[in-house]
């Protein structure tokens, strides 16, 4: 509640001073001083932009919207990392993972399993857009971010180390007789 109230805050902030700014560039714009002065060209502007005529919009709204839908819908995830890095004050070293997490919704938990040792942890689930959120809660501060249902980045953090991993996570099936 907290974290929304501030972000609301900066966020009109943040309008407040992009409407100034554009009521002051007006003023300027409109003085008669100003108006008539011109920049010297030595040369064409050429148009560096790439043309969006080759990109598939549809496609891309199209794929969007499947990963929301795999969002919404998943209730358990098991995620494997493939890759990972502990990042000190000074460096960030890869490192193998050999930990799992499972995430489930309905619970609100987090369950982190190295080898046969496994914690679990209260968590807070919430979808944006294509990706869902996930923040412990406790001591460790972990966050978990996935897009739909498959691959995952998790940072850790210990102290002020940070233990980050990437990967895939796959669907649990949930026993329909519970």
């Amino acid at each position: 509640m907290k974290k929304n109230i501030v972000l609301s805050i900066l966020i009109l902030l943040f309008t407040f001073t992009n409407f100034v700014n554009a009521k002051e560039f007006e003023k300027i714009a409109s003085d008669k001083k100003t108006s008539n002065l011109k920049l010297p060209s030595t040369e064409q502007s050429i148009d560096t932009r790439e043309d969006l005529n080759g990109v598939d919009f549809k496609k891309l709204f199209q794929e969007a919207e499947n990963y929301f839908k795999l969002a919404k819908a998943w209730k358990q995830l098991k995620c494997e990392p493939k890759s990972g890095f502990i990042c000190t004050k000074h460096e960030c070293k890869r490192r193998d993972i050999k930990s799992t997490i499972t995430l489930d919704k309905d619970k609100k938990t987090v369950t982190r399993c190295e080898e046969e040792k496994c914690e679990v942890f209260e968590a807070e689930f919430e979808q944006t857009g294509s990706f869902v959120n996930v923040q412990s809660k406790g001591a460790i501060g972990s966050i978990v971010r996935i897009l739909g249902d498959s691959r995952y980045k998790e940072i850790t953090t210990v102290g002020l180390d940070a233990y980050i991993s990437n990967g895939n996570c796959n669907l649990v099936e949930l026993d329909k007789n519970k």
